[in-house]
């Protein structure tokens, strides 16, 4: 998870916009959350828990790692 943050953490904000979207597409195929919930929660993620970007993105890839596999 922390190796998945850093690297997250090293992309520009429209890199890590990018990434958010491309997983949250992959999670859409798999009916894990309708796209309105799952923006929801990032957004909480984002403002109310104070996550950087880079953690967000890292706990929903190994979600959808955890879908895919």
């Amino acid at each position: 998870m922390r190796y998945l943050e850093k690297q997250y953490s090293n992309l520009s904000i429209k890199g890590q916009q990018n990434k958010l979207q491309e997983i949250l597409d992959r999670l859409k195929e798999f009916n894990f959350l309708d796209s309105e919930t799952m923006n929801e929660v990032v957004q909480s993620l984002l403002s109310e828990e104070d996550w950087p970007m880079s953690k967000v993105l890292a706990h929903l890839d190994m979600i959808d790692h955890d879908e895919r596999t």
